[in-house]
């Protein structure tokens, strides 16, 4: 069944972004409404006739796949299939057999909207590698690692980038028939994938490095292509996400924060400390996009330059021991590091001239989603729509819920916005 949520979205700057497309009636009728990328006025539910003005219809949040185990990266197929990759469990076994990271292609074979009903599932791979930072690098935060994002070039390869910890780190070439093939790159953790607007070279997001990359498809060479210094609170910048604008190949990287012990004092979040920064891929030169976020996770860009915005959360919470059995069913239920059911994604005008100042999230955001467990990747799929991954963290590990106590689950969101269907 498929799980169907509506937004308004807010933000006053939003208004800005397509003005333009509103016919007369919806000016008058709703002046003061907040809008969205590509919304024109147009209501489907107003197609027979009625001449009657009608309510700004926001963003369309569905939930296409449930039950996952840390969902990462979305590939949206020509088919509208998609392949997504898990992080697995965090368990990080000495079997290799008893690892749960996986890659998956998902097909709505009966067209009901969602990827969930039988025979929708092939397993390509299962068994990639899997682990949690709290067992390994005791970081106080129920964080896991594995199978991280995932592209399709236009000759129908995959590129899968993944984080198996110390020697298990690469960026693996996929054919088309299910082969892994080459490993273009293993010199750090890549957790952002994006290609070249010839699809010549992928850019990559390093986070341990605090460093953006470029590595060419055809023979492996690797470039830096830019280096990141501290933020505001003197924590590392940890780039998290990159997306190219198709306008101009202009990177945008998402620079989630990292984590700062102040007077003993564990703060895995500083809020708004995070940022999106435009980095020019030849010079290498970085200016401030969108100042003001909370860990930001990842971005993604429209042909129109609109940025979205993937904040994993808005603060930290409940922090937890190295010690801390991840997998018992009956302990109390812990936010684990990330206040859960925080995240949200935003959507940021493009900039009205080249020397306008960079967005500020209090002022220029408009919600498309929030109150999501736990966010971390956003794919912008031909259609328009975003495919949103949730529910990082140790599978079916006890947390706090909105409702009361519940469980951490792996989804998969879609967010249509107002007249994709009707382009």
């Amino acid at each position: 069944m498929l799980e169907q949520r509506c937004f308004i979205a807010s933000a006053p700057a939003a208004r800005a972004l397509l003005a333009a497309l509103l016919t007369a009636v919806m000016l008058s009728a709703a002046c003061n409404a907040p809008r969205l990328p590509g919304f024109g006025g147009r209501d489907s539910r107003n197609e027979g006739g009625n001449n009657g003005p009608t309510e700004p219809q926001g963003p369309i949040v569905e939930t296409v796949l449930t039950g996952l185990s840390n969902p990462r990266g979305v590939a949206v197929l020509p088919d509208g299939s998609i392949m997504v990759a898990e992080a697995g469990s965090g368990y990080n076994a000495v079997d290799p057999q008893e690892w749960t990271g996986r890659l998956s292609h998902f097909q709505d074979t009966n067209r009901d909207g969602d990827f969930e009903d039988e025979g929708e599932l092939t397993i390509w791979f299962r068994h990639l590698p899997t682990y949690n930072a709290l067992q390994e690098y005791s970081t106080w935060r129920d964080e896991v690692s594995g199978p991280g994002d995932l592209l399709r070039h236009s000759d129908g390869h995959l590129y899968l980038s993944v984080d198996g910890g110390h020697d298990r780190i690469g960026l693996y070439e996929i054919s088309p028939y299910k082969r892994i093939g080459r490993n273009l790159s293993a010199r750090g953790n890549m957790n952002g994938l994006a290609f070249s607007r010839d699809h010549a070279q992928i850019y990559l997001a390093e986070s341990t490095a605090n460093a953006l990359s470029v590595v060419n498809i055809a023979d492996a060479a690797h470039r830096k292509v830019a280096q990141f210094g501290a933020l505001a609170s003197g924590q590392q910048s940890v780039p998290a996400g990159v997306a190219v604008d198709p306008r101009n190949g202009d990177l945008l990287v998402a620079l989630f924060s990292g984590a700062l012990v102040i007077e003993g004092e564990k703060l895995p979040v500083i809020t708004g400390d995070s940022a999106v920064v435009r980095v020019d891929p030849d010079t290498g030169a970085i200016t401030d996009a969108v100042l003001g976020l909370t860990t930001a996770i990842d971005v993604a860009v429209d042909s129109e330059g609109n940025i979205y915005v993937v904040e994993m959360c808005s603060g930290h919470a409940d922090l937890i021991e190295p010690s801390h059995d991840l997998f018992d069913p009956d302990q109390t239920p812990l936010h684990g590091g990330y206040l859960r059911y925080s995240g949200r994604v935003t959507v940021f005008p493009p900039p009205a001239a080249a020397d306008a100042p960079p967005h500020q999230a209090d002022v220029d955001a408009t919600v498309l989603a929030e109150a999501l467990d736990m966010p971390t990747n956003i794919t912008l799929a031909p259609d328009g729509s975003l495919y949103v991954s949730t529910g990082q963290g140790t599978p079916n590990r006890p947390i706090p819920g909105p409702d009361g106590p519940t469980t951490i689950v792996g989804e998969v969101i879609r967010i249509t916005l107002p007249d994709v269907n009707s382009r």
